[in-house]
């Protein structure tokens, strides 16, 4: 059935189509691979059909989750939509939460900030924040769905998992960290894991703050940025902290200019 113009539907053909290579990390192979892909098992014994199979399943969720969230479809539905047995879905993905698991990675995969390399500069990291607000805003029936399940209290820890992982793969900001750190400009005691979590949270309670209609459009990417900005600072010394003040003082700036308008 073909789609109306800026149904669900068109939204993710319209996010996948062409990759951008300039910036953002393709999500750490480790972070997610808790989650099957359509192409996790490819080996001599699966074939073209059985992987178009699981792409259709894996397109069907998706569009079902932007339609009415997790909620809103059962694997039966899905089944038909996707012209597939039930037991193949179960087979494949274990059960519904699997299955919605394993649509947010494949989600986030082929959006084009999943693809190219790692932003190694602030500038770059402050782009990919953009880059990040044009998938959402691309894709709001989703990203809403998508903030309303991690900040669910009866979420499947699988989903929650998938969630933060696809959020801090999306952040892209690991490598600079790093890179900062062997460079002697964090502080002593600076643990890695602990900051990407605390900047993962953020960016998703900005995300909520804009699903629920606290922040508007234009101001999604400035609140991010100086949520970033604000915690790097923190953990930062030197030449780079230097950096970061600036950059947090224009977006300052901008964020009152963004009030007033």
């Amino acid at each position: 059935m073909a789609s109306k113009s800026g149904s669900p539907k068109s939204q993710f053909v319209k996010a996948v189509k062409k990759p951008n290579r300039r910036h953002n990390a393709a999500a750490p192979a480790k972070a997610l691979a808790s989650v099957r892909s359509p192409r996790a098992k490819r080996g001599s014994y699966v074939s073209d059909s059985i992987l178009a199979r699981r792409r259709r399943m894996l397109d069907v969720a998706k569009e079902m989750i932007a339609e009415g969230g997790p909620e809103g479809f059962t694997i039966r539905e899905l089944g038909r939509r996707a012209r597939v047995s039930v037991t193949t879905i179960y087979s494949t993905y274990g059960d519904k939460e699997g299955l919605i698991a394993a649509a947010i990675e494949d989600f986030y995969q082929r959006l084009p900030l999943a693809r190219g390399p790692s932003p190694m500069t602030l500038p770059g990291l402050l782009e990919a924040i953009d880059e990040a607000c044009k998938a959402v805003f691309g894709n709001k029936p989703y990203a809403r769905h998508y903030v309303d399940l991690y900040f669910s209290g009866t979420v499947d820890p699988r989903i929650y998992k998938v969630i933060q992982d696809t959020a801090r793969a999306a952040a892209g900001c690991q490598p600079w960290l790093q890179k900062t750190m062997r460079d002697g400009d964090t502080i002593a005691g600076f643990d890695m894991d602990y900051v990407m979590n605390l900047l993962t949270n953020n960016r998703l309670i900005g995300l909520q703050d804009w699903a629920r209609g606290r922040i508007d459009d234009k101001q999604l990417a400035i609140e991010a940025k100086i949520s970033f900005l604000s915690i790097v600072r923190g953990i930062t010394r030197g030449a780079t902290q230097d950096r970061v003040d600036a950059a947090l003082k224009t977006c300052l700036r901008m964020a009152t200019a963004a009030r007033l308008q």
